[in-house]
């Protein structure tokens, strides 16, 4: 077995963790002041082995500052802190592979397979940047050779189940104010990708992700009062599970949002990657992620919006080992029209117009997002940051640009540079008088020692500075220690 024992820390000067400390660490940090103690361990599947199997377990013990939230009660508004957990059983799972197959249950970290995780700012459906789901997943393990087309042409694709665990979250943060809050919902997700011969200089991947919430109870509340005639609960019966599979109409069973259009809330993108390989081992790589949260997106109805990045590598240990550069636009968003005959009884107006997309919010759910931080791009400011207890993306229209890089300046000295700029217009629902902007940096510094095998040493300044997440920095440090448990007769 593998183990890690880790240790972090960090602190600051506001409220909130600066924002490159918080994103893509899957949930763990995200206030100014807070430190963890880590401990982990697991078993990785044999690949060369007909089958194999897998497991691991993740520990954290946290202590944290808090941020407030606004609240409606007793005919005022209200202020509380709501804490931070203390302990959290970040993974625990365990798998099973036969050939190229595979089944494993239980929560993970997991990441965007088209982005490069440490550099980028992150994949547009699951990116790394919130806590784990708990879910049953099953696929192949691997990219595998379609028949008949001798090795030139691979597949891989996986899909699983499972259930958000955020709804105490969820309502220690909502501000009981007006619209609704949304508990108890189920996930889905699923991708297929294609891949040309993988031993050739030149490989190009091109595949679709799409995730979806379904289930759950929706409350709405006003001026703190729960309206009962409008709470509505999603049905999760078998053929619901079928229906989020290969997406269909509600029935008179479901809201009348999932009747008109499809049952759930539904998020993806299309992908495209091509890598060229150099005879020196450096590469070059181009790839897009086109996201869509709607027909109209899914048909490339929505202009530039998405990610669009290239890819450095060396190939080696050198001061430039690795380079990202990004650009993101979540501007088009269908256009600012939605109009479908259907909606109403009206014979008169025939055409349609289908737009305003309004990404990761939904009319049901409050959002693509797990215990308040975005499950997709962390470039959307998450719910976390909204103080006011609105259970939505308040800026989910903007634009930006990304770069990441990492090199050695010795074999065991290794830094890492992460910096980005973006422009938000607010949403579609609630645009702002004027923009808002945010330029926010990372620098680390990585220590492995050759004497000391296992351990790792790092330092972290991060800073941010505009309107979106105030002018702030802070600074971080851990220490690592990982190894091979083994029994020894």
């Amino acid at each position: 077995m593998d183990y890690a024992v880790s240790m972090a820390g960090n602190v600051g000067n506001g409220t909130f963790a600066p924002y490159y400390f918080s994103a893509n660490k899957h949930g763990l940090v995200t206030h100014s002041k807070s430190g963890y103690l880590r401990a982990a361990f697991s078993r990785d599947i044999e690949m060369d082995k007909r089958i194999s199997y897998e497991f691991g377990a993740d520990c954290v013990g946290l202590l944290s500052s808090t941020s407030p939230v606004s609240y409606y009660a007793d005919g005022m508004v209200q202020t509380h802190n709501p804490k931070v957990s203390s302990f959290m059983m970040q993974q625990l799972y365990a798998g099973l592979k036969y050939r190229s197959l595979f089944l494993w249950a239980g929560a993970r970290e997991l990441t965007d397979e088209v982005v490069n995780f440490e550099l980028s700012s992150g994949g547009l459906v699951w990116s790394g940047n919130a806590r784990p789901i708990p879910q049953v997943c099953a696929g192949f393990i691997d990219f595998v050779d379609i028949p008949f087309t001798k090795g030139w042409v691979q597949i891989k694709g996986e899909f699983s189940y499972g259930k958000f665990m955020d709804s105490d979250f969820m309502r220690e943060h909502y501000n009981y104010y007006n619209r609704y809050i949304t508990t108890g919902a189920l996930y889905h997700h699923k991708d297929i990708s294609f891949r040309t011969n993988p031993d050739k200089p030149f490989v190009v991947t091109i595949g679709a992700e799409l995730a979806a919430q379904f289930g759950g109870t929706q409350r709405f509340y006003q001026k703190g009062v729960l309206i009962d005639s409008l709470t509505m609960k999603s049905p999760t019966r078998l053929k619901d599970f079928l229906q989020i599979l290969v997406p269909t109409s509600g029935d008179d069973q479901t809201n009348k949002g999932d009747q008109a259009y499809y049952y759930g809330n539904h998020v993806g993108h299309w992908n495209l990657s091509a890598e060229y390989t150099f005879k020196n081992k450096s590469s070059i790589r181009g790839y897009f992620e086109w996201y869509y949260d709607d027909a109209s997106g899914m048909g490339k109805l929505n202009g530039w919006d998405g990610l669009w990045g290239i890819e450095y590598k060396s190939g080696r240990k050198n001061w430039l080992s690795n380079v990202v550069v990004e650009y993101i636009d979540f501007t088009n968003q269908g256009g600012p029209l939605n109009w479908c005959p259907t909606d109403y009884d009206n014979p008169i107006l025939e055409t349609e117009a289908t737009g305003f997309d309004d990404y990761y919010n939904n009319y049901f759910y409050n959002g693509w997002v797990h215990y308040g931080l975005s499950n997709g791009t962390p470039m959307a400011k998450s719910h976390l940051y909204n103080t006011d207890g609105y259970m939505r993306y308040k800026h989910n229209r903007f634009r930006g640009v990304h770069l990441g890089a990492l090199g050695y300046v010795t074999p065991e000295w290794r830094y890492k540079v992460l910096a980005s700029y973006r422009t938000s217009w607010g949403n579609l629902f609630l645009p702002l008088a004027d923009t808002e902007h945010d330029l926010s940096g990372l620098i680390e510094c990585l220590y492995t020692p050759e004497k000391l095998p296992g351990w790792s040493f790092s330092v972290s300044l991060a800073g941010d500075l505009g309107e979106l997440y105030g002018n702030q920095w802070g600074v971080a440090i851990g220490i690592k220690k990982s190894g091979i448990l083994a029994i020894v007769k």
